[in-house]
């Protein structure tokens, strides 16, 4: 890459999955964004707080890159301090692409380049009521419910 300098660098925007559904409930959606960085104690802390908000009535949890497996974790605590949460999952990728431009005394030779990442984004819905009806017939809803959830702790290991 020696003969190459980055010319420019370019986020192609995901298209939020459940962006359709949630357009008429602004007030009731609280997003949770989830990075590599983020701390866990401190967005557990915050997550639970928003639910137990009455105002608050769904939790969009998004999580990229390295941070999908901590909204996964997330989504689990939070399955199992409200266990009535109704649960919907999206996944998608984000592209993010990188522009080389040949350096000025190889211009004749070398082409330019362009290198696309894709960037895995997971979105977990968690809805405390009945979800949307858009979501109702989703293939990927998930709910335990509280005595399934007993029944599960009381199986021997």
């Amino acid at each position: 890459m020696e003969y190459y300098e980055k010319f420019q660098s370019v986020n192609h925007e995901v298209v939020n999955p459940f962006r359709d559904v949630l357009h008429n409930e602004p007030n009731k959606v609280v997003e949770v964004r989830i990075s590599s960085h983020t701390i866990m104690n401190k967005v557990v802390g915050y997550a639970m707080r928003k639910l137990k908000d009455p105002s608050c009535q769904i939790a969009l949890l998004i999580g990229q890159d390295s941070g999908v497996e901590k909204t996964k974790k997330l989504a689990e605590i939070l399955r199992s301090k409200f266990p009535a949460l109704h649960q919907c999952n999206a996944m998608s990728n984000k592209v993010h692409e990188d522009i080389w431009l040949p350096k000025v005394e190889k211009e004749n030779e070398l082409d330019a380049l362009s290198v696309k990442r894709c960037i895995p984004v997971l979105y977990v819905l968690l809805a405390k009521g009945e979800l949307p009806e858009k979501l109702k017939s989703h293939p990927n809803r998930k709910q335990i419910s509280g005595e399934q959830k007993l029944r599960f702790k009381q199986t021997p290991k």
